[in-house]
């Protein structure tokens, strides 16, 4: 007490030899460093007070689990666990007029990991001093505060992979943070910084480690003369989670810690959850008992803790405000959505793939982004905003891969080149350009190869260039007569169309493409008079799926998609409440089969709804992806 009786006796001039002045010393000591279950006496002690509800019910052990933006006082390490903004307020009530007060937030980063921002305040009020003994009374306070900024990352550690123990891909996170700190005392004040580490290892998912050492760079403050040093605390901390049931688990955690000339101080608690829901805890720490409980509803949870110490009962609460949804988050949501799928559920899930694709997005990953916002657009097949975004999505992955094909090609054509391979690097420009006609590049290296080219070489390419388009025109025909006795018209026309973009003027390939033309009229006529049929009969179903198969292999033929569209108004006039209800029912069903991989099963059920309305284009949406994915398992 030395260095504060100094600070003290500096504001009360009284003799040391009075009693009075020696009480009132040991209250502001007591206030400005709480002798309580809640804390331990020393410089800068109040940066020792528990940050958060839950670590004050576990007797301070959180040095090991901590995973919030409260890490910043208990182990900044734990910042590496962030993951989503957040944002935390804590409020304890002392004694003798003491309040303490810490807020945080928090944002998670994929790449350099966490980062935290806090403010501390502890207040005591209710002091008095006197010029002399009869003299009347002033007032003044003991505030203490700090601005605490923080970062923590989890590493993976390479030469530790193959141990059979090591089940967490990045098992150790270390942490740091940086601190400004402030006391006054009536009027006078003083400032410092000073910083502190810490680590977590966890080889698993039960077992954590935390190690912190609190003011490694301390803080050092000047009230009058001497220089206030913060005291440097080491604390060790092991815990493991026992998983009793699917719902129930328990958390026990011990805390050894050892503060500069002091002995050691061990503490711990029990913590039992019930999902994420609950939370019931009980510790205990310098021989008093604590404990605890907290509530979860999704982003927002609320502590609370109480210490039954020889000073009566401290209470502690605290609040924190989490914002969005992990992936983690919206899989469980879409898992348990898809049991009991519906309209209304069905959107519900759709906005929680759009939220799983936007967070592929931002990582990068376009493939499984692609893959969310398929299953978001069957889940809302009316939402053109989702097919605008896979629209918009896939352009800008087809340009990718483009680039990628071209950055490639041109590479290797250089790398051809510069060998003396001539031909070979000319074939490479050639594919740059027919990638990108425009590549300027590559249209200035032909040139200048076929400059190059001796008269042989010359004449070696014209017979390269022939046998190769043989080739290529045989394969192009061959691949669309296929098509042709698949009777997949559209397919076949299209294949042979970009065979004579190649090779404009070849005989083969234009007396193909008019035998397709031949046979798609033929088609025309022979399903507008199935058509006419059955629309005599007022099979409005039938005949649409008659000029739907014209109109899905000749889709350019005059007047059949506005007969397809007269058509389609007929067959929804004639859907009554109940099959419409039916419809959605099927729907839901087929799209449940088809995101669990059931596709014969979801087959079966969009050939169903098909039947009862042929002009869904969901419906035939679903049934597409259906068939596609049926050829790839197979």
């Amino acid at each position: 007490m030395r260095a504060l009786d100094q600070i003290v006796l500096s504001l009360l001039p009284f003799e040391s030899s009075v009693k009075i002045p020696r009480l009132v010393l040991f209250l502001i000591y007591a206030a400005s460093s709480p002798l309580s279950a809640w804390g331990q006496a020393g410089a800068g002690a109040f940066l020792r007070q528990d940050a958060g509800a839950r670590g004050a019910a576990l007797g301070g052990a959180m040095t090991a689990v901590v995973d919030d933006s409260s890490a910043l006082s208990w182990n900044p390490a734990g910042l590496s666990r962030l993951a989503k903004p957040e944002a935390g307020a804590t409020y304890v009530v002392l004694f003798e007029d003491t309040t303490f007060d810490f807020i945080s937030g928090g944002l998670a980063t994929a790449r350099w990991g966490g980062f935290a921002a806090g403010y501390v305040r502890q207040s005591s009020g209710g002091f008095e001093e006197r010029a002399g003994p009869n003299d009347a009374p002033t007032n003044f306070s003991i505030t203490q505060s700090a601005m605490i900024g923080g970062w923590g990352r989890a590493f993976a550690l390479p030469w530790l992979a193959g141990a059979s123990w090591l089940r967490r891909p990045k098992p150790l996170s270390v942490g740091v943070t940086v601190k400004s700190v402030s006391e006054s005392i009536g009027s006078t004040s003083a400032s410092g910084r000073g910083a502190d580490a810490g680590l977590i290892f966890q080889p698993d998912d039960r077992l954590s480690v935390g190690v912190m050492v609190s003011n490694l760079v301390a803080p050092k403050l000047t009230f009058v003369s001497q220089p206030l040093s913060y005291l440097r605390v080491v604390d060790v901390s092991p815990a493991y989670l026992w998983k009793l049931s699917p719902s129930m688990r328990a958390l026990t955690a011990l805390k050894f810690s050892k503060v500069q000339n002091e002995g050691l101080a061990v503490s711990g608690g029990v913590e039992l959850q019930y999902q994420r829901l609950l939370a019931l805890r009980l510790g205990m720490r310098d021989q008093a008992l604590t404990t605890g409980v907290g509530v979860r509803f999704g982003n927002s949870s609320f502590d609370y803790a109480a210490s039954l110490g020889e000073l009566g009962v401290g209470s502690l609460f605290t609040f924190t405000q989490r914002f969005g949804q992990t992936p983690e988050e919206l899989e469980e949501t879409i898992r348990n959505g898809i049991r009991k799928l519906s309209y209304a559920e069905g959107t519900r899930l759709s906005k929680a793939y759009l939220a799983k694709a936007e967070e592929e997005l931002r990582r990068d990953r376009v493939q499984e982004a692609l893959r969310d916002l398929e299953a978001a657009s069957l889940l809302d097949p009316g939402n053109t905003e989702i097919r605008a975004k896979i629209n918009n999505t896939t352009a800008k992955w087809d340009e990718s891969l483009k680039r990628q094909m071209i950055e490639r090609s041109a590479a290797l054509a250089r790398e051809q080149d510069r060998e003396g391979n001539l031909l070979a690097s000319r074939q490479y420009w050639r594919g740059v350009l027919e990638l990108d006609r425009d590549h300027a590049e590559a249209a200035r290296e032909l040139a200048r190869i076929d400059r190059d080219l001796s008269v042989e070489e010359r004449t070696r390419l014209e017979g390269l260039r022939e046998a190769q388009s043989a080739g290529e025109i045989a394969l192009a025909l061959a691949q669309a007569s296929t098509f042709l006795t698949r009777g997949q018209l559209r397919q076949a026309l299209l294949e042979a169309e970009k065979a004579r973009k190649r090779f404009p003027g070849n005989a083969q390939v234009a007396g193909f493409i008019e035998q397709v033309r031949r046979q798609s009229k033929e088609l025309v006529r022979t399903k507008l008079a199935e058509a006419d049929a059955l629309a005599a009969a007022r099979d409005h179903a039938g005949a649409l799926r008659s000029v739907e198969a014209a109109l899905r292999e000749v889709p350019d033929e005059p007047g059949l998609a506005e007969r397809a569209a007269s058509l389609r108004a007929s067959v929804q006039k004639d859907l009554t409440p109940a099959k419409r209800k039916e419809f959605e029912q099927l729907y839901y069903r087929a799209v449940e089969q088809y995101l669990k991989g059931g596709y014969k099963a979801a087959d079966a059920l969009t050939d169903e709804l098909l039947k009862i309305d042929p002009s869904s284009e969901s419906a035939k949406t679903l049934k597409d992806k259906i068939q596609a994915a049926l050829r790839y398992t197979q």
